[in-house]
């Protein structure tokens, strides 16, 4: 189980290789992939394994875990032995949480969009925060180069497309950023309540793993609003 927790990124990054394999391969609606909101919305899954393994497999540094460290620090622990936050938390975040917010996506992107671009609102929250926090430390922190050259462009891009090609309504952008906001809300929330002995380790790690549900339950629940 240990080697799991450090190495589920190397499994990821294969996955991310196998993904966009299968994506060269998929055929475009409408003559390009990149205006083809079916195909972007799949998009997310493999990017968002590139990044993963930027902040937890190895950086640009040549740190293994980095990401680990950075957030800790951000939570006012420079100790990883005090900070609420461990290898299990970026595993239940990563390989629970996310995969089920990736997966789902996939699955339903052409059903329902809004669900699929719901979750393009983790990565485009993700990479602003990842940008913002560089800026802030004036250093380089693991999953910047990710967040800048795939998240925040690509985030743009896919939202762009999909409200052009009308599966999406302009106001429902707004869904999407919110969706981004509320995770990483509920995650950090999590990990300053286990901080102060409000919330026990094991419901944290459940918490962070069902929060993969939320661009599901958001995306669902707004695609069945009428047009205002």
């Amino acid at each position: 189980m240990e080697s799991f927790l450090r190495d589920w990124p190397f499994i990821g990054l294969g996955l991310a290789v196998l993904l966009l394999v299968w994506l060269a391969i998929q055929p475009a609606r409408g003559g390009s992939r990149w205006r083809d909101p079916a195909w972007l919305l799949a998009l997310l899954w493999p990017m968002y394994l590139l990044h993963q393994f930027e902040e937890h497999g190895i950086d640009l540094l040549g740190r293994r875990y980095a990401f680990l460290v950075d957030l800790c620090r951000t939570l006012g622990y420079p100790d990883l032995a005090h900070c609420p936050a461990d290898e299990a938390t970026m595993c239940a975040v990563n390989v629970g949480g996310c995969q089920i917010a990736f997966v789902t996506a996939v699955l339903l992107r052409r059903r329902w969009p809004l669900v699929a671009a719901c979750a393009w609102g983790i990565p485009l929250v993700n990479g602003l925060i990842h940008i913002a926090g560089s800026l802030a430390q004036g250093t380089y922190g693991a999953g910047l180069l990710t967040s800048v050259v795939l998240f925040v462009p690509l985030s743009l891009w896919v939202l762009r497309a999909s409200v052009r090609a009308g599966v999406l309504r302009p106001a429902q952008c707004g869904w999407v950023v919110a969706t981004g906001v509320v995770m990483h809300a509920l995650l950090i929330a999590s990990l300053l309540l286990v901080g102060r002995g409000l919330l026990s380790h094991s419901a944290m790690l459940a918490l962070n793993v069902v929060n993969g549900f939320l661009p599901l339950a958001i995306g669902a629940a707004v695609s069945r609003r009428p047009a205002s």
